[in-house]
């Protein structure tokens, strides 16, 4: 009953707020929509074998692309950066022709694959990839030097695409079920990859080591990554609640040794507390790691990136471990198919920074966590973008702190943390290693609770503006009359709040878009009357 309306109404705002936003290229399609050439194969398993070579900042290699076909196609789409170079693309021992189109190429097949068939394909390739320039925000790789002067390598692509540096389907839809990493580099660094280390091999001349990395579950592109420098390896264990002793990995610059074994120790009651929340770490095979980076930090799967100086600030935790943490969860195991919708994966885990606080330090020191970004929330554009272009158009960062606020306000307007609570780790363990829809959440909280729920996520995620609730009073005899009335919302908008009456049980009132009134009696009538909510309620006041 309830699919029917999240459709319409996503179709709806799907429609309006393309009809509204600025034009995009063909890049832009090409990259973030689902074309025929996409959706006729589906990726189970790369195979990326990458020389680094650091001192010409570039790289060669070849990636094997493992497919299954679902409709028949003799030509499929792959991306690679124009930049960099493609020597030739291999199938069955022989060059297959392809054409560039932008960031794109396109694959041609000399008879038709059959559908439900299995393939595989080489793509070798070299060239120079981009630099960041402020890693992790503009992407690209860092080529930098730690404080001795030695190499430091890494790459952070959210956004503009694993495609900057590997050739791939680069789609967030379309996860391998597993992937292994084979990186080639000098013999006096290490390179740290996903997942687990199978092997090392040092070669003939003792000049270079090639570090195999296997990754055991499905993962979204732009988590998988490279890390280079004079890394040591941390060992430690973490014991889950179902007792099984979870392995974890760090991988720090040598001279921070000491100093990371004391900072990481944070980790453990953060996994109790996520554990908590969310069920077990998800990528149990894999292990969980960090990894010491030249940049801020970055969710890479089961090798989280860290480049926080081994700092905690407000809370006795560090930002950079808790929210990349949380993205092992958010992001990684639950992933959203199209960049528009990243709010799943930040406002999830931005929300998820203030459950850590309120298991640890109570709920009141909670609210004073989640009103510290407040006041960033700039309400400039919706949180959900425009689907199919690869949207990175936002201003701001709404979609972290609007988005924890935007679910704490629907926590509050249930009011049952005992199923809001059963509905985050539903979602866990329902969608679990699956790309999703935020149409796909709103349908799973609707059928959850028992109703339907559509019109609160239109407005807060389709909408810039928040709710504006305007109100004013009068005296009437002995009484004083409160008026109150929504603004910047649909009829359907039908949230219920809570009013602060003085020495009065607690009162609450649904209001609409014309003015409606209570009457309560003047020791009863408070200047926080309407305002105290705004610690539970994502909403502007304004006094006529």
């Amino acid at each position: 009953m309830f699919r029917e309306t999240v459709l319409f109404f996503l179709c709806f705002i799907s429609v309006c707020f393309l009809a509204t936003s600025q034009p995009f290229s063909r890049n832009d399609s090409l990259r973030g929509s689902l074309t025929p050439e996409r959706t006729c194969f589906d990726v189970y398993y790369y195979d990326l074998n990458l020389n680094i070579d650091i001192t010409n900042k570039s790289i060669q290699g070849v990636n094997t692309v493992y497919f299954n076909t679902t409709t028949v196609t003799n030509k499929i789409q792959l991306d690679l950066f124009s930049n960099l170079i493609i020597d030739s693309v291999c199938y069955e021992n022989r060059k297959l022709s392809f054409k560039r189109d932008s960031n794109a190429f396109f694959i041609h097949f000399p008879t038709l694959l059959q559908a439900n068939t299995s393939h595989h394909i080489s793509v070798h390739y070299q060239g120079n990839p981009i630099i960041a320039k402020k890693a992790p925000w503009d992407g690209g790789w860092v080529f930098t030097k730690d404080s001795l002067q030695r190499p430091w390598v890494g790459v952070a692509c959210e956004g503009i695409g694993a495609s900057l540096w590997w050739p791939l389907k680069d789609h967030l839809s379309d996860e391998p079920d597993s992937m292994r990493l084979h990186y080639t580099i000098p013999a006096s660094l290490m390179a740290v990859g996903n997942g687990i280390l199978e092997s090392v091999e040092l070669s003939d001349d003792r000049k270079n080591k090639t570090f195999n990395w296997k990754i055991s579950y499905p993962i979204n592109s732009y988590n998988v990554t490279c890390n280079i420098a004079n890394y040591t390896h941390i060992e430690d264990k973490h014991i889950q609640t179902n007792q099984d002793t979870l392995e974890i990995d760090y991988y720090v610059l040598d001279y921070n040794k000491q100093k990371a074994i004391a900072h990481f120790q944070q980790v453990h009651p953060m996994l109790v507390c996520y554990e908590h929340y969310y069920g077990p770490y998800p990528f149990f095979k894999d292990g969980y790691a960090m990894v010491e980076t030249p940049y801020w930090g970055m969710e890479h799967q089961g090798a989280i990136a860290y480049g926080n100086d081994y700092t905690n600030k407000i809370i006795d935790f560090d930002y950079i471990i808790i929210h990349e943490s949380g993205h092992e969860w958010w992001g990684n195991n639950v992933s959203t198919c199209d960049h528009a919708e990243m709010w799943i994966h930040e406002s999830f885990t931005t929300y998820t920074e203030n459950l850590l606080v309120e298991y640890y330090y109570g709920y009141d020191m909670s609210i004073r966590y989640l009103n510290l970004n407040r006041g960033l929330i700039k309400n400039i554009d919706p949180i959900v973008g425009p689907l199919d272009v690869n949207y990175e158009g936002w201003n701001g960062s709404d979609m972290y702190y609007k988005g924890a606020w935007i679910l704490h306000t629907f926590r509050n307007m249930l009011k049952n943390d005992t199923l809001w609570f059963s509905i985050l780790k539903g979602m866990q363990q329902d969608f679990a290693l699956k790309t999703i829809h935020t149409s796909d959440i709103i349908q799973y909280i609707n059928e959850k609770t028992g109703k339907d729920y559509s019109w609160f996520f239109k407005q807060y995620l389709y909408n810039a503006k928040p709710p504006v609730l305007n109100t004013y009073s009068e005296k009437v005899k002995k009484m004083v009359r409160v008026y109150y009335k929504w603004e910047n919302t649909s009829p359907d908008f039908v949230m219920e709040i809570p009013l602060n009456v003085k020495n009065a049980p607690r009162i609450y009132i649904t209001p609409e878009l014309n003015y409606k009134y209570i009457d309560v009696k003047p020791k009863s009538f408070t200047k926080d009357f309407f305002n105290k909510n705004f610690q539970y309620y994502l909403i502007k006041d304004e006094k006529r």
